[in-house]
């Protein structure tokens, strides 16, 4: 896991609040949520996820849930994400 960056949204970076969450990126200050399109998927648990419409795998796996109740899953097998209400 890489050590905490400068957040692009707030541009926190005297704290160093942006910081690796396994298979994302999350600023304790303002909430943004990221992640670079090679990141592994982690932290997600053990057996098989939804199946993906892309590859058609049961590989997608919910990586975080927002405070909305929104949940993001990615595919460990393309990296195809989602945004679920």
């Amino acid at each position: 896991m890489a050590g905490p960056r400068k957040c692009p949204e707030c541009g926190t970076g005297r704290t160093r609040r942006y910081q690796e969450k396994g298979s994302y990126w999350q600023c304790s200050d303002c909430g943004l949520i990221g992640w670079p399109w090679s990141q592994e998927i982690a932290r997600v648990g053990s057996g098989s996820g939804k199946k993906c419409p892309s590859c058609s795998k049961r590989t997608l796996h919910q990586v975080v849930q927002l405070a909305s109740g929104a949940g993001i899953r990615r595919c460990s097998t393309c990296n195809y994400t989602t945004i679920e209400p």
